[in-house]
């Protein structure tokens, strides 16, 4: 920390109170004295007699994948209320974790949710912890922090609840954002001369709200950390289900899994480096065959989960046509791409089989988020199935179309202009897990390279791509999941592996955000397999990983050294190179609308 920034915190930890402590600072009548004024925000007005206020002493954070952990915390566990005017009944919860002022860090984060919920409760709050950073979460008024947008978006069935869908889909976050942001300075005594710094960190539903913040509220955030966007919500997981009907097939998930292992294997090596990772997707894309997996044996135990006996053979024509199809995406009647796909070494998520008990036969098995999105968003029905026989790639194009008209400029978190963002000085980091079963990774860098194209229309791609990581980045992480460093299998069951994980998100964006300091990989720390807990870089796209010796030259684009750079003894070294096939891997068009998708 430098001389003038810890001058700085230890002001305003004098300027908070003669009592720093958080048992002097955390009572209800001092938090009711730190609340914003009446009509900070107009059209909100906080409820008199929500605020609670418990101090929390000795507190450990577990590491989580977004934060290394950290112990002996000390904090002010508080949560308050507001309405919005004219809505008596109207009630948003506001929960914040709020350091020592001994251990504040002039620092406040935003934390986003999952699923249909915008929170992740303490899970998210204790993000701040290891940071000295005030952290905030809200239950966006849907009647607490274990309820979702599920549970209030109908009034009745074709009644959408409109005042719900804004707040699911931006405004909750800002309202929670503007007030805690003046709780904070409120509550440590720090005038407005003194700088708070304020981030944004989530992943999937949170890293959409995040998008939602950075395109509509651009002057909000000096720091933004996304992971893995649902940007296209509503998400329809069918791709599996009707890759089965199609060839009336319906594999067991050993069977697919064998075929799955296969790709890892052959893939893993395409980087230049055999270490159980598979670092460069698309050329698994272009190279790997799943017919190659015919005729290999599998065996698994019993899957309770499923219905599933334990079940041994070997891979069929019909399960790698499956595979084959599952990996080619959705395309329309016309043969025009609909969705994103996935790449062969992703766990197949969305193509799960249930053993149906009258017929002794397997089954599909959609994501059940799928029927809830579709019912609740598309048809505007309260109702938790949706039979297969009535989805198609056709009608899932139409429902795609018809929820941009409807969504664009809401849930939908498409924009592309973020010169707000820019000009207020704000930085981003962006990534997602190639091994994403969940979101494609693809839906990520095509929404980078929409924002490129708008914003550097007159340079390359490659120049375009460093003008832009001057202040916003995207990075793929090698053998990543879904928000997590390792994959998660159909069953739920979650699978480490040898890949290099940027824990430290966070830490990374603050020091690009306070002290400048600038990077082109992010640094990740390796998670398993002999060299657990090492530091290696992640490439920034649209660069990707070649590893080779420290003699070889490759094309030279990219190479040398940045954050997170490992040189092993054995002489190996990561370059980071611009290939243009990877590239347009990477951005296919959704030709299959007559509007510009992405």
């Amino acid at each position: 920390m430098g001389l003038f920034k810890g001058l700085v915190i230890a002001s305003l930890v004098a300027a908070s109170t003669c009592d720093s402590t958080v048992s002097g600072l955390c009572t209800t009548s001092f938090v009711e004295s730190s609340l914003p004024a009446p009509n900070f925000v107009p059209g909100l007005e906080l409820i008199a007699g929500s605020v609670t206020a418990q101090p929390v002493a000795n507190f450990t954070a577990a590491p989580d994948s977004w934060h290394p952990g950290i112990s002996s915390r000390d904090f002010c566990n508080v949560t308050f209320a507001f309405r919005h005017v004219g809505r008596p009944n109207d009630r948003v919860n506001l929960w914040l974790y709020l350091p020592s002022p001994a251990q504040f860090k002039n620092r406040f984060i935003a934390t986003g949710g999952g699923g249909l919920a915008v929170t992740l409760g303490a899970r998210g709050l204790a993000t701040g912890l290891p940071y000295g950073a005030a952290s905030i979460t809200t239950d966006a008024g849907f009647g607490g922090f274990d309820s979702d947008l599920s549970r209030v978006i109908l009034y009745g069935n074709g009644a959408m609840n409109y005042d719900a869908l804004i707040a699911y889909s931006y405004k909750a976050m800002h309202e929670m954002t503007v007030l805690g942001k003046e709780l904070t300075r409120k509550f440590y005594g720090a005038s407005n001369s003194i700088k708070i710094y304020s981030y944004f960190h989530g992943c999937s539903e949170g890293g959409r709200e995040g998008m939602s913040q950075v395109q509509k509220y651009g002057a909000t955030f000096d720091g933004v950390s996304v992971g893995a966007p649902a940007i296209r919500h509503p998400i329809f997981h069918y791709q599996g289900p009707l890759a089965q009907r199609k060839h009336n097939y319906y594999p067991s998930v050993c069977e697919l899994a064998r075929i799955t292992a296969d790709a890892i294997a052959f893939c893993d090596p395409l980087d230049g480096r055999t270490d159980g990772v598979v670092s460069r997707t698309d050329l698994c894309f272009a190279r790997f065959n799943a017919s190659s997996s015919i005729g290999k044996p599998y065996n698994c135990s019993a899957v309770p989960q499923l219905g599933q006996p334990p079940v041994a053979g070997t891979v069929s024509a019909k399960a790698a046509a499956v595979a084959a199809e599952s990996w080619r995406g959705m395309y329309d009647s016309n043969n025009k791409l609909i969705h994103p796909f996935f790449p062969p070494s992703v766990e197949f998520g969305d193509s799960v089989t249930i053993l149906n008990p009258e017929t002794n036969q397997l089954e599909p098995f959609p994501n059940p988020l799928s029927p809830a999105v579709v019912n609740l968003l598309v048809k505007e029905v309260y109702s938790p199935t949706l039979p297969l026989d009535e989805v198609s790639p056709d009608i899932i194009r139409e429902w795609v179309n018809d929820s941009m008209s409807k969504y664009l400029s809401g849930i939908f978190t498409l924009w592309p202009d973020l010169t707000t963002f820019k000009s207020n000085g704000g930085k981003m980091i962006l990534w997602h897990g190639e091994a994403d079963a969940a979101i494609p990774a693809v839906s990520s860098t095509m929404y980078q390279d929409k924002v490129r194209r708008t914003m550097y229309p007159g340079l390359g791609v490659q120049q375009g791509y460093a003008e832009m990581s001057k202040w916003n980045k995207l990075f793929l992480v090698p053998g990543g999941g879904h928000c997590d460093p390792g994959t998660v299998d159909p069953l739920g069951v979650f699978k480490p592996n040898n890949a290099a994980w940027p824990q430290e998100v966070l830490k990374s964006l603050m020091e690009w955000v306070e002290d400048g300091k600038d990077f082109e990989r992010l640094e990740g720390i390796v998670q398993g397999g002999a060299k657990k807990g090492e530091k290696e870089g992640i490439c920034g796209f649209p660069l990707r990983p070649v590893w080779g010796s420290r003699s070889s030259s490759g094309n030279g684009k990219g190479k040398g050294k940045g954050k997170g750079q490992r040189q092993g003894d054995d002489g190996e070294e990561l370059q980071c190179v611009f290939d243009q096939q990877s590239f347009e891997f990477f951005t296919p068009k959704l030709d299959s609308f007559l509007v510009d998708a992405y």
